[in-house]
């Protein structure tokens, strides 16, 4: 299955997302392809942007793709995201055309969070300090204008203020990555915060499941007595903290495991061996529909956890490869090198186009695969 991940990668999806993905011309990444292979003329967001940054040095370090050429767009990709998705006040903007034009100004969560992440990635790969002095302006501008005296940052979006667990999720991953490359200590105050909100706040002390959506308090919204938990999140936040964890010796292998055991034994359709996308906290499903991105986050979860854990490496390791041969399920489209977004509860996959930002997670698990799958 390792070199299926590597042949996959290497001849369908780093060529055309290297190619046709990247717009030479004007700078930056393409939002997404037709199921047939054609880029679609639609606003890009600033996530794709950075999203495409992280895979493309991933597939540079997994020695998949033209180092030179990805190098290029990998510093392309980050100045059209400072030229065309930057604010006065410090912020990122949501989407713009792709002649550069602003267009969906508001300034989310998501985007602040995967700007910083992109910048990060890019300082990787080229530590020039323009990276890191913008990536600083974003949280500055994060603490002065969208910090919560109750901790964390509010979300903006269309229908007004929310407060979310996803997008400081996201936030805290970017945190982690700037740590990874950078010893400046803004990026550690980012990463312990959020994971103090996560710890205290969004995980139930009750089931141990970590909510979703909160009220303005950070407590759960809840709907007739109950609140939502997606799996694929809790595969998601296990593994980042292992990263923190290896970064800064802090112990979470604990909150990490019950994580990830509350999606495996509450999260999977057994009959499909696939992770669904949203369950109640007292454990019963509600919607069977499987993404493909939870069955990446539990590749990476379960293959980390069982580095750790010797005596249930066997477990582990059948998990992981119980999840990569469904994901695989999800590249079976017209053109290869793309993917289906959503597994129907019917049993079809839903037909749409395939996003670029879809490489983030796909190119997280097969690069976690690939390196460690071996080691178990």
């Amino acid at each position: 299955m390792v070199e299926n991940c590597k042949n996959w990668l290497s001849k369908d999806v780093l060529p055309l997302w290297l190619n046709k993905g990247v717009d030479w011309e004007r700078g930056g990444f393409v939002e997404s392809f037709s199921l047939e292979g054609e880029p679609q003329d639609v606003p890009r967001r600033s996530m794709v942007q950075a999203r495409q940054i992280y895979s493309l040095r991933l597939g540079m370090e997994l020695g998949l793709c033209d180092p030179e050429k990805s190098r290029k767009a990998i510093d392309i990709g980050a100045a059209v995201l400072i030229k065309n998705y930057s604010l006065p006040s410090g912020g990122f903007i949501h989407s713009a055309t792709k002649e550069g034009e602003a267009k969906n100004t508001t300034p989310d969560l998501y985007a602040q969070a995967f700007a910083l992440f992109g910048l990060a990635h890019a300082y990787a790969v080229n530590p020039l300090p323009q990276y890191k002095e913008r990536s600083r302006q974003l949280v500055q501008y994060l603490y002065n204008e969208r910090h919560l005296t109750q901790g964390g940052f509010t979300e903006l979006t269309d229908k007004g203020v929310q407060y979310e667990a996803n997008p400081h999720m996201h936030m805290f991953e970017s945190a982690v990555a700037w740590m990874a490359v950078d010893n400046d200590p803004l990026w550690k105050k980012l990463a312990d915060e959020i994971l103090n909100l996560c710890l205290t706040k969004f995980i139930d002390p009750e089931s141990g499941t970590l909510a979703e959506h909160f009220n303005a308090d950070w407590s759960p919204i809840l709907e007739n007595g109950k609140f939502v938990f997606e799996p694929g999140h809790q595969y998601e936040w296990a593994w980042l903290m292992g990263l923190y964890q290896g970064l800064t010796g802090k112990d979470l292998t604990a909150v990490r495991e019950n994580l990830i055991v509350l999606s495996e034994k509450h999260g999977i359709w057994n009959e499909r061996k696939s992770v669904i996308d949203e369950v109640w906290n007292d454990l019963s499903a509600k919607t069977k529909t499987s993404r493909f991105w939870p069955q990446c986050e539990r590749i990476k979860a379960v293959l980390q956890m069982g580095l750790e854990k010797k005596d249930q490496r066997a477990q582990y390791a059948q998990a992981a490869d119980e999840a990569m041969a469904t994901l695989f399920k999800f590249f079976e489209t017209p053109q290869k090198g793309l993917w289906f977004d959503t597994w129907q509860e019917s049993g079809e996959f839903r037909i749409q186009p395939a996003k670029a930002s879809s490489l983030y997670h796909i190119i997280g698990a097969i690069n976690e695969y690939v390196r460690y799958r071996p080691k178990l």
